[in-house]
């Protein structure tokens, strides 16, 4: 038996780095992000992806062969998320003024989370495009996809997570008890930024959630209030990476401007969680190595918590700030 829990539409984006005028592989890219919004509802959740692909799905297993965790980076009025695509400036202390080109479209689909058997699915089947090409293929979007959806509880470390937790009312902190990971049974659980959450390759194939409810045609540009003149749309229609034109108009961005999150507080921006070291390490350019992180949160006047942790990571390359949050998870 498959229980919905909530349906809407989904749409996916990609951002390229900086300092890449023409991307053409996931190392040209900044961050892959979800925006999720529900029938009925016009506040929607903006994800970001870690490793900046979907799972992998391996047909014929049924163990799950990739993961991928997602935290929530915003929870807002739909075309308050739709401003947060916008292109930005922000200023570094090293290279002056950089621009941030805006956020492409990479696919919109229809999608529900369902309740089967015990576990919690996210499942979707794509509007635009029909048929995936080499872009979609890229972010590992396929024509119809199934997933094991679990959400982290907050209250218990999980190695190679980000450390943020969100501000969960008592009555939505007691369904965890003293899980680790529970299903979505519930979808208030995903309507509070720094959620933390895990999908696992099911299926191939979009589950039954029976009638019609993701064969409706949606619009990320009307439901997001974007203008579609001024977005390139190579890789929405043609399935071919496209690259930023900056038409759209400038956004400030709230917070670490590669999540799309908003964060707050002198109190987050002094500590060694993801805030403080995203605000410590503002203006780096990613690919970077250890040494390169240290030097540029002390050129930002970092404090001493936040140097001692990043001078504990591993010698190693660091392609963007999900990698570095993720590897201070593990030191934490």
């Amino acid at each position: 038996m498959t229980d919905v829990i909530e349906s809407g539409d989904i749409y996916f984006f990609y951002r390229s780095r900086v300092e890449v005028a023409e991307p053409s592989s996931l190392e040209d890219i900044q961050t892959f992000q979800l925006v999720m919004i529900a029938d009925d509802a016009s506040r929607g959740r903006m994800m970001t992806v870690g490793k900046k692909r979907m799972p992998e799905i391996v047909a014929e297993e049924s163990d799950a062969s990739e993961r991928e965790w997602m935290i929530i980076g915003a929870v807002a009025e739909a075309t308050e998320l739709g401003e947060m695509l916008h292109p930005f400036h922000y200023e570094t202390k090293t290279h002056g003024e950089r621009r941030m080109g805006e956020a492409l479209p990479v696919a919109e689909a229809r999608y529900a989370i369902v309740m089967k058997d015990g576990s919690s699915f996210l499942t979707y089947r794509l509007h635009r495009p029909r048929d995936p090409g080499s872009v979609q293929e890229t972010f590992g979007i396929r024509s119809s996809a199934g997933y094991v959806i679990a959400i982290r509880n907050p209250e218990l470390d999980v190695p190679g997570f980000p450390s943020d937790r969100p501000d969960y009312p008592k009555g939505l902190l007691a369904k965890f008890a003293d899980e680790r990971w529970i299903a979505v049974d519930d979808p208030s659980l995903l309507d509070y930024e720094n959620a933390q959450l895990v999908l696992i390759g099911a299926t191939e194939e979009a589950l039954d959630v029976g009638g019609r409810l993701l064969q409706h045609r949606t619009d990320l540009f009307d439901t997001l209030g974007l203008s579609s003149s001024d977005w390139p749309t190579g890789a929405l229609t043609d399935g071919v990476m496209a690259a930023p034109e900056y038409r759209p108009e400038s956004f400030t961005p709230r917070g670490d401007p590669s999540k799309g999150g908003r964060r707050g507080g002198k109190r987050a921006v002094d500590s060694p969680s993801a805030a403080g070291v995203a605000h410590a390490l503002k203006g780096i350019d990613f690919p970077a190595e250890r040494d390169g992180l240290v030097e540029r949160a002390r050129e930002n006047n970092a404090n001493e918590a936040i140097l001692a942790a990043l001078q504990q990571l591993e010698e190693q390359r660091f392609d963007s700030m999900s990698e570095v949050e993720m590897a201070l998870g593990r030191i934490r």
